[in-house]
Protein backbone atom coordinates (compact mmCIF):
# COMPACT_ATOMS: atom_id res chain seq x y z
CA UNK A 1 0.00 0.00 0.00
CA UNK A 2 0.86 3.58 -0.42
CA UNK A 3 2.20 5.12 2.31
CA UNK A 4 -0.88 7.24 3.21
CA UNK A 5 -3.84 5.32 5.07
CA UNK A 6 -6.57 2.26 4.22
CA UNK A 7 -7.69 4.68 1.42
CA UNK A 8 -10.50 3.67 -0.64
CA UNK A 9 -9.55 2.69 -3.60
CA UNK A 10 -12.40 3.01 -6.93
CA UNK A 11 -11.53 0.75 -9.53
CA UNK A 12 -12.25 0.93 -13.07
CA UNK A 13 -12.02 -1.30 -16.46
CA UNK A 14 -11.38 -4.37 -17.79
CA UNK A 15 -9.16 -2.45 -16.82
CA UNK A 16 -10.79 -2.65 -13.22
CA UNK A 17 -10.61 0.62 -11.67
CA UNK A 18 -10.88 0.41 -8.14
CA UNK A 19 -11.63 2.86 -5.51
CA UNK A 20 -8.97 2.71 -2.74
CA UNK A 21 -9.01 4.48 0.99
CA UNK A 22 -6.02 6.77 1.59
CA UNK A 23 -4.15 4.22 2.89
CA UNK A 24 -2.41 3.30 -0.65
CA UNK A 25 -0.55 6.76 -0.87
CA UNK A 26 2.65 6.91 -1.36
CA UNK A 27 4.97 8.69 1.25
CA UNK A 28 6.79 11.44 -0.06
CA UNK A 29 8.05 15.26 0.97
CA UNK A 30 5.80 16.61 3.66
CA UNK A 31 3.64 19.61 2.23
CA UNK A 32 4.74 23.13 2.93
CA UNK A 33 1.79 24.36 4.21
CA UNK A 34 0.05 22.28 7.62
CA UNK A 35 -2.58 25.00 8.34
CA UNK A 36 -5.60 24.19 6.82
CA UNK A 37 -6.54 27.40 5.26
CA UNK A 38 -8.47 26.77 2.08
CA UNK A 39 -8.09 27.30 -1.37
CA UNK A 40 -8.74 31.07 -1.35
CA UNK A 41 -7.10 31.43 1.71
CA UNK A 42 -4.02 32.85 3.16
CA UNK A 43 -2.31 32.68 6.24
CA UNK A 44 -1.26 35.13 8.60
CA UNK A 45 0.70 34.71 12.10
CA UNK A 46 -1.59 35.26 14.92
CA UNK A 47 0.35 38.16 16.10
CA UNK A 48 -1.35 40.27 13.65
CA UNK A 49 1.40 39.80 10.83
CA UNK A 50 -0.05 38.03 6.92
CA UNK A 51 0.96 37.54 3.68
CA UNK A 52 -1.30 39.78 2.36
CA UNK A 53 -2.16 43.45 2.29
CA UNK A 54 -5.12 43.73 5.17
CA UNK A 55 -4.91 43.13 8.74
CA UNK A 56 -6.20 39.84 10.22
CA UNK A 57 -8.75 41.32 12.42
CA UNK A 58 -9.53 44.51 14.59
CA UNK A 59 -10.36 43.52 17.89
CA UNK A 60 -9.44 40.25 18.81
CA UNK A 61 -11.58 38.94 21.77
CA UNK A 62 -11.88 35.28 23.86
CA UNK A 63 -15.25 33.23 23.80
CA UNK A 64 -16.53 33.71 26.72
CA UNK A 65 -17.18 30.09 28.01
CA UNK A 66 -17.40 28.35 31.10
CA UNK A 67 -14.17 26.44 32.10
CA UNK A 68 -14.39 22.74 32.40
CA UNK A 69 -16.75 22.30 29.56
CA UNK A 70 -15.81 21.95 26.03
CA UNK A 71 -18.35 22.64 23.42
CA UNK A 72 -17.59 20.83 20.26
CA UNK A 73 -20.25 21.28 17.05
CA UNK A 74 -20.29 19.93 13.74
CA UNK A 75 -19.65 16.57 12.74
CA UNK A 76 -17.44 14.87 9.41
CA UNK A 77 -17.92 11.82 7.89
CA UNK A 78 -15.12 9.56 9.36
CA UNK A 79 -14.88 12.80 12.04
CA UNK A 80 -12.01 11.35 15.11
CA UNK A 81 -13.59 13.83 17.55
CA UNK A 82 -15.46 10.97 19.83
CA UNK A 83 -12.84 8.84 20.00
CA UNK A 84 -10.48 11.55 21.05
CA UNK A 85 -13.07 12.96 23.46
CA UNK A 86 -13.76 9.05 25.09
CA UNK A 87 -10.04 8.72 25.30
CA UNK A 88 -9.54 12.48 26.84
CA UNK A 89 -12.44 11.81 29.58
CA UNK A 90 -11.27 8.25 30.15
CA UNK A 91 -7.69 9.20 30.34
CA UNK A 92 -8.14 11.97 33.50
CA UNK A 93 -8.90 15.03 31.56
CA UNK A 94 -10.16 17.52 33.41
CA UNK A 95 -12.91 18.37 30.94
CA UNK A 96 -16.21 17.52 30.05
CA UNK A 97 -16.43 17.61 26.32
CA UNK A 98 -19.71 18.54 25.06
CA UNK A 99 -20.59 17.04 21.41
CA UNK A 100 -23.47 18.42 19.72
CA UNK A 101 -23.78 16.66 15.94
CA UNK A 102 -24.89 19.62 14.08
CA UNK A 103 -23.98 20.55 10.11
CA UNK A 104 -20.68 21.92 9.92
CA UNK A 105 -22.30 24.92 8.64
CA UNK A 106 -24.35 25.59 11.54
CA UNK A 107 -21.16 24.57 13.74
CA UNK A 108 -19.18 27.42 12.13
CA UNK A 109 -22.47 29.93 12.43
CA UNK A 110 -22.35 29.03 16.62
CA UNK A 111 -18.61 29.41 16.54
CA UNK A 112 -18.45 32.67 14.91
CA UNK A 113 -21.31 34.26 17.58
CA UNK A 114 -18.89 32.91 20.10
CA UNK A 115 -21.81 29.88 21.25
CA UNK A 116 -19.24 27.13 20.32
CA UNK A 117 -15.20 26.33 21.39
CA UNK A 118 -14.60 24.12 18.60
CA UNK A 119 -15.88 23.05 15.11
CA UNK A 120 -15.68 20.03 14.00
CA UNK A 121 -15.38 19.77 9.92
CA UNK A 122 -13.67 17.96 6.84
CA UNK A 123 -13.83 21.53 5.07
CA UNK A 124 -11.96 24.93 6.05
CA UNK A 125 -14.19 27.94 7.19
CA UNK A 126 -15.87 29.63 3.88
CA UNK A 127 -15.24 33.37 3.38
CA UNK A 128 -18.49 34.28 4.65
CA UNK A 129 -18.12 32.25 7.95
CA UNK A 130 -14.64 33.93 8.22
CA UNK A 131 -16.29 37.52 7.91
CA UNK A 132 -18.73 36.99 10.63
CA UNK A 133 -15.86 35.36 12.77
CA UNK A 134 -14.01 38.66 12.00
CA UNK A 135 -16.59 40.91 12.77
CA UNK A 136 -17.40 39.21 16.17
CA UNK A 137 -13.20 39.81 17.18
CA UNK A 138 -12.81 35.41 16.93
CA UNK A 139 -9.68 34.44 14.78
CA UNK A 140 -10.06 30.85 13.08
CA UNK A 141 -7.12 28.95 14.00
CA UNK A 142 -7.39 25.29 12.31
CA UNK A 143 -5.76 22.22 13.65
CA UNK A 144 -5.76 19.44 11.05
CA UNK A 145 -6.27 15.74 12.85
CA UNK A 146 -6.18 13.77 10.25
CA UNK A 147 -6.68 13.48 5.84
CA UNK A 148 -9.29 11.13 4.13
CA UNK A 149 -8.73 10.38 0.55
CA UNK A 150 -10.78 8.37 -2.26
CA UNK A 151 -7.48 7.17 -4.65
CA UNK A 152 -8.80 5.95 -7.93
CA UNK A 153 -6.15 2.83 -9.26
CA UNK A 154 -6.51 0.22 -12.04
CA UNK A 155 -4.01 -2.50 -12.42
CA UNK A 156 0.23 -1.78 -13.19
CA UNK A 157 0.50 -1.89 -16.67
CA UNK A 158 -2.27 -1.52 -17.72
CA UNK A 159 -2.47 0.67 -21.11
CA UNK A 160 -5.81 2.36 -21.10
CA UNK A 161 -4.74 5.65 -22.92
CA UNK A 162 -5.15 7.74 -19.81
CA UNK A 163 -3.30 9.12 -17.10
CA UNK A 164 -5.37 11.67 -15.67
CA UNK A 165 -9.23 12.62 -15.43
CA UNK A 166 -11.33 15.66 -13.99
CA UNK A 167 -12.58 15.82 -11.40
CA UNK A 168 -16.24 16.17 -13.41
CA UNK A 169 -14.86 13.21 -15.12
CA UNK A 170 -15.20 11.31 -11.86
CA UNK A 171 -18.83 12.19 -10.85
CA UNK A 172 -20.02 11.22 -14.18
CA UNK A 173 -18.17 8.26 -14.39
CA UNK A 174 -19.81 6.89 -10.74
CA UNK A 175 -22.78 9.00 -10.59
CA UNK A 176 -26.31 6.54 -11.01
CA UNK A 177 -26.95 6.50 -14.48
CA UNK A 178 -23.72 6.87 -15.89
CA UNK A 179 -23.45 5.99 -19.40
CA UNK A 180 -19.99 6.17 -19.61
CA UNK A 181 -18.26 2.79 -20.15
CA UNK A 182 -15.23 2.73 -22.07
CA UNK A 183 -11.67 4.81 -21.40
CA UNK A 184 -11.99 6.65 -24.69
CA UNK A 185 -14.59 8.59 -23.46
CA UNK A 186 -12.54 10.23 -20.88
CA UNK A 187 -8.98 11.75 -19.97
CA UNK A 188 -7.25 14.57 -21.20
CA UNK A 189 -6.24 14.42 -24.89
CA UNK A 190 -8.39 11.88 -25.76
CA UNK A 191 -8.77 13.11 -29.11
CA UNK A 192 -5.15 13.17 -30.32
CA UNK A 193 -4.34 9.91 -29.37
CA UNK A 194 -5.67 6.21 -30.73
CA UNK A 195 -7.19 4.88 -27.65
CA UNK A 196 -8.56 1.77 -27.57
CA UNK A 197 -12.30 1.51 -26.52
CA UNK A 198 -11.06 -0.42 -23.28
CA UNK A 199 -14.46 -1.80 -21.29
CA UNK A 200 -14.57 -0.36 -17.56
CA UNK A 201 -15.37 -2.49 -14.49
CA UNK A 202 -15.51 -0.60 -11.40
CA UNK A 203 -15.19 -2.07 -8.04
CA UNK A 204 -14.94 0.01 -4.66
CA UNK A 205 -16.05 -0.43 -0.74
CA UNK A 206 -19.95 -0.64 0.64
CA UNK A 207 -22.10 1.10 2.24
CA UNK A 208 -20.27 0.61 5.83
CA UNK A 209 -17.00 2.50 4.48
CA UNK A 210 -15.70 6.16 5.18
CA UNK A 211 -14.72 6.83 2.05
CA UNK A 212 -17.72 5.43 0.27
CA UNK A 213 -19.75 7.86 2.23
CA UNK A 214 -17.19 10.96 1.97
CA UNK A 215 -17.53 9.97 -2.26
CA UNK A 216 -20.68 9.88 -2.21
CA UNK A 217 -21.23 13.38 -0.38
CA UNK A 218 -18.14 15.07 -1.70
CA UNK A 219 -18.18 13.98 -5.17
CA UNK A 220 -21.70 12.51 -6.53
CA UNK A 221 -23.65 15.23 -4.51
CA UNK A 222 -25.43 13.18 -2.77
CA UNK A 223 -25.77 14.31 1.31
CA UNK A 224 -26.97 10.66 2.13
CA UNK A 225 -25.30 8.47 -0.25
CA UNK A 226 -27.26 4.81 -0.40
CA UNK A 227 -26.00 2.37 -3.63
CA UNK A 228 -28.71 3.73 -5.37
CA UNK A 229 -26.25 7.17 -5.55
CA UNK A 230 -24.04 4.99 -7.88
CA UNK A 231 -24.08 3.34 -11.03
CA UNK A 232 -25.71 -0.01 -11.03
CA UNK A 233 -22.71 -1.78 -12.08
CA UNK A 234 -20.91 -0.43 -9.30
CA UNK A 235 -19.26 -3.69 -7.12
CA UNK A 236 -19.52 -2.78 -3.31
CA UNK A 237 -16.72 -4.50 -1.34
CA UNK A 238 -16.81 -5.19 2.62
CA UNK A 239 -12.89 -4.77 2.46
CA UNK A 240 -10.33 -2.78 1.23
CA UNK A 241 -8.75 -5.80 0.51
CA UNK A 242 -11.66 -7.25 -1.52
CA UNK A 243 -11.15 -4.23 -4.04
CA UNK A 244 -7.51 -4.36 -4.71
CA UNK A 245 -8.26 -7.98 -5.25
CA UNK A 246 -10.38 -7.65 -8.03
CA UNK A 247 -8.24 -4.93 -9.95
CA UNK A 248 -5.13 -6.81 -9.55
CA UNK A 249 -6.83 -10.34 -10.21
CA UNK A 250 -5.26 -12.74 -8.35
CA UNK A 251 -4.19 -13.04 -4.75
CA UNK A 252 -0.42 -13.46 -5.95
CA UNK A 253 -1.08 -10.14 -7.23
CA UNK A 254 -2.80 -8.76 -4.24
CA UNK A 255 0.24 -9.63 -1.86
CA UNK A 256 2.28 -7.33 -4.22
CA UNK A 257 -0.55 -5.03 -4.39
CA UNK A 258 -0.49 -4.41 -0.41
CA UNK A 259 3.55 -4.01 -0.76
CA UNK A 260 2.52 -0.69 -2.96
CA UNK A 261 4.57 1.32 -0.97
CA UNK A 262 7.67 -0.49 -0.48
CA UNK A 263 7.71 -1.67 -4.54
CA UNK A 264 7.23 1.54 -5.53
CA UNK A 265 10.00 2.92 -3.49
CA UNK A 266 12.23 0.23 -4.16
CA UNK A 267 11.73 1.12 -8.08
CA UNK A 268 12.11 4.40 -7.23
CA UNK A 269 15.46 4.11 -5.60
CA UNK A 270 16.39 1.53 -8.39
CA UNK A 271 15.89 4.21 -10.90
CA UNK A 272 17.63 6.64 -9.12
CA UNK A 273 20.96 3.98 -9.16
CA UNK A 274 20.49 3.53 -12.70
CA UNK A 275 20.59 7.75 -13.14
CA UNK A 276 24.21 7.49 -10.78
CA UNK A 277 25.26 4.05 -12.51
CA UNK A 278 24.96 5.90 -16.03
CA UNK A 279 27.13 8.97 -14.37
CA UNK A 280 29.48 6.40 -13.25
CA UNK A 281 30.08 4.94 -16.74
CA UNK A 282 30.50 8.58 -18.45
CA UNK A 283 32.85 9.37 -15.91
CA UNK A 284 35.05 6.12 -16.35
CA UNK A 285 34.69 6.31 -20.10
CA UNK A 286 36.09 9.64 -19.94
CA UNK A 287 38.90 9.15 -17.76
CA UNK A 288 40.22 6.18 -19.81
CA UNK A 289 39.49 8.57 -22.73
CA UNK A 290 41.91 11.25 -20.63
CA UNK A 291 44.19 8.20 -19.78
CA UNK A 292 44.89 7.62 -23.31
CA UNK A 293 45.14 11.69 -24.21
CA UNK A 294 47.86 11.66 -20.95
CA UNK A 295 49.69 8.85 -22.24
CA UNK A 296 49.29 7.14 -18.83
CA UNK A 297 51.55 3.82 -17.88
CA UNK A 298 50.04 0.80 -19.35
CA UNK A 299 49.02 -0.31 -15.69
CA UNK A 300 47.15 2.95 -15.02
CA UNK A 301 45.08 2.74 -18.11
CA UNK A 302 44.44 -1.19 -17.40
CA UNK A 303 43.11 0.55 -14.25
CA UNK A 304 41.47 2.86 -15.84
CA UNK A 305 39.89 0.33 -17.45
CA UNK A 306 38.38 -1.94 -14.93
CA UNK A 307 36.99 0.72 -13.53
CA UNK A 308 34.95 1.27 -16.54
CA UNK A 309 34.24 -2.61 -16.85
CA UNK A 310 33.37 -2.57 -13.01
CA UNK A 311 30.70 0.03 -13.87
CA UNK A 312 29.37 -1.14 -16.94
CA UNK A 313 28.82 -4.30 -15.28
CA UNK A 314 27.00 -2.67 -11.93
CA UNK A 315 25.08 -0.75 -14.48
CA UNK A 316 23.61 -3.84 -17.04
CA UNK A 317 22.71 -5.74 -13.48
CA UNK A 318 20.60 -2.45 -12.46
CA UNK A 319 19.19 -2.51 -15.56
CA UNK A 320 18.57 -5.66 -15.59
CA UNK A 321 16.47 -5.28 -12.28
CA UNK A 322 14.34 -2.55 -13.89
CA UNK A 323 11.17 -4.83 -15.26
CA UNK A 324 10.23 -6.96 -12.45
CA UNK A 325 10.38 -4.01 -10.12
CA UNK A 326 7.91 -2.57 -12.24
CA UNK A 327 5.70 -5.60 -12.31
CA UNK A 328 5.95 -6.04 -8.28
CA UNK A 329 4.10 -2.00 -8.50
CA UNK A 330 0.61 -3.80 -8.92
CA UNK A 331 -1.36 -0.72 -8.70
CA UNK A 332 -1.33 2.41 -10.77
CA UNK A 333 -3.23 5.63 -9.07
CA UNK A 334 -5.28 7.79 -11.56
CA UNK A 335 -4.08 11.68 -11.57
CA UNK A 336 -7.19 13.51 -11.12
CA UNK A 337 -7.50 17.09 -11.64
CA UNK A 338 -9.91 20.21 -10.70
CA UNK A 339 -9.48 21.49 -13.38
CA UNK A 340 -11.61 20.84 -16.90
CA UNK A 341 -10.25 23.22 -18.53
CA UNK A 342 -8.54 20.51 -21.38
CA UNK A 343 -5.58 22.52 -22.33
CA UNK A 344 -4.30 23.64 -19.00
CA UNK A 345 -4.95 20.19 -16.95
CA UNK A 346 -4.06 20.55 -13.06
CA UNK A 347 -3.24 17.05 -12.77
CA UNK A 348 -2.43 15.57 -9.24
CA UNK A 349 -0.78 12.51 -8.22
CA UNK A 350 -2.49 11.20 -4.72
CA UNK A 351 0.32 11.37 -2.14
CA UNK A 352 1.01 12.04 1.30
CA UNK A 353 1.75 15.79 0.86
CA UNK A 354 -0.81 16.08 -2.32
CA UNK A 355 -3.80 14.56 0.27
CA UNK A 356 -2.23 15.84 3.47
CA UNK A 357 -2.63 19.84 2.13
CA UNK A 358 -5.78 18.42 0.27
CA UNK A 359 -4.15 19.87 -3.08
CA UNK A 360 -5.37 16.43 -4.33
CA UNK A 361 -9.62 16.82 -5.85
CA UNK A 362 -10.77 13.27 -3.98
CA UNK A 363 -8.81 14.85 -0.86
CA UNK A 364 -10.36 15.91 2.24
CA UNK A 365 -8.51 17.24 5.54
CA UNK A 366 -10.19 16.55 9.37
CA UNK A 367 -9.98 19.77 11.20
CA UNK A 368 -10.65 21.16 14.20
CA UNK A 369 -11.57 24.74 14.75
CA UNK A 370 -10.37 26.98 17.48
CA UNK A 371 -10.48 30.80 18.97
CA UNK A 372 -7.18 31.92 18.76
CA UNK A 373 -7.95 33.64 21.82
CA UNK A 374 -8.94 30.50 24.06
CA UNK A 375 -5.84 28.55 22.85
CA UNK A 376 -3.97 29.05 25.46
CA UNK A 377 -7.19 27.82 28.05
CA UNK A 378 -5.66 24.86 29.93
CA UNK A 379 -8.94 22.97 28.77
CA UNK A 380 -8.67 23.47 25.60
CA UNK A 381 -5.46 23.24 25.24
CA UNK A 382 -5.10 19.90 27.35
CA UNK A 383 -8.01 18.73 24.56
CA UNK A 384 -5.98 19.15 21.55
CA UNK A 385 -2.69 18.36 22.73
CA UNK A 386 -4.13 15.13 23.81
CA UNK A 387 -6.16 14.62 20.46
CA UNK A 388 -2.38 15.24 18.46
CA UNK A 389 -0.88 13.30 20.32
CA UNK A 390 -3.51 10.17 19.15
CA UNK A 391 -4.31 11.36 16.30
CA UNK A 392 -1.98 9.57 14.31
CA UNK A 393 -3.06 5.94 15.98
CA UNK A 394 -6.45 7.04 15.61
CA UNK A 395 -6.48 7.68 12.16
CA UNK A 396 -4.81 4.06 11.30
CA UNK A 397 -7.59 2.83 13.12
CA UNK A 398 -9.77 4.39 11.33
CA UNK A 399 -8.32 3.82 7.99
CA UNK A 400 -7.56 7.56 7.64
CA UNK A 401 -4.65 8.72 6.36
CA UNK A 402 -2.44 10.11 9.68
CA UNK A 403 -0.97 13.14 9.26
CA UNK A 404 2.78 13.49 9.31
CA UNK A 405 5.21 13.66 11.92
CA UNK A 406 6.18 17.06 10.49
CA UNK A 407 2.67 18.75 10.94
CA UNK A 408 1.68 17.16 14.38
CA UNK A 409 4.34 19.14 15.87
CA UNK A 410 4.09 22.09 14.16
CA UNK A 411 0.01 22.13 15.48
CA UNK A 412 1.94 20.61 18.78
CA UNK A 413 3.97 23.76 19.07
CA UNK A 414 1.16 26.53 18.81
CA UNK A 415 -0.21 25.02 22.02
CA UNK A 416 3.18 24.98 23.52
CA UNK A 417 4.03 28.73 22.42
CA UNK A 418 7.07 27.85 20.98
CA UNK A 419 5.50 29.02 17.56
CA UNK A 420 2.48 31.52 16.65
CA UNK A 421 0.10 29.49 14.56
CA UNK A 422 -1.53 30.04 12.00
CA UNK A 423 -5.04 32.14 11.52
CA UNK A 424 -7.11 31.63 8.20
CA UNK A 425 -7.42 34.40 6.88
CA UNK A 426 -9.31 35.75 3.22
CA UNK A 427 -8.52 38.75 1.91
CA UNK A 428 -12.17 41.62 1.47
CA UNK A 429 -12.80 40.73 -1.74
CA UNK A 430 -13.17 36.47 -0.76
CA UNK A 431 -14.49 37.47 2.21
CA UNK A 432 -17.96 38.99 0.92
Amino acid sequence: MIGLRKSALLATSIAVMGLVTGCGIESDSDPMANGASGTDATVANANGGNTGSNKVISVATPTQRQTGVIRVEGKSQGSLTEQIANGYESSGGAAQVNITNTSENTGFSDFCAGEVDVVDSARPISPKEFKKCQRNGIQPVQFQIASDAAILAIKNETDVGVDCLSFNEVRQMYQSGSTINSWSEVGYNRDLVDVRPIRMKFVGPDEDSNVFSFFGQYVLGDPEPTLLSYRTDYQAKPTDREVRQTVVGTKRNYFYATQFERYRKELRQLRSSISDGKQRVADAKAEVAKGIRDNRSAEAKAKDQANLDAAQKNLDKLIASLPPAKRSAKLRPMEVSASDNADKPECVFPSQATVTDASYPLARQLLLTINYKNMKDSDINDFLSYGLSRSQAFAEKSALVPIPDSTRNEEQGWLDGTSEPDVVFYSNDNAS
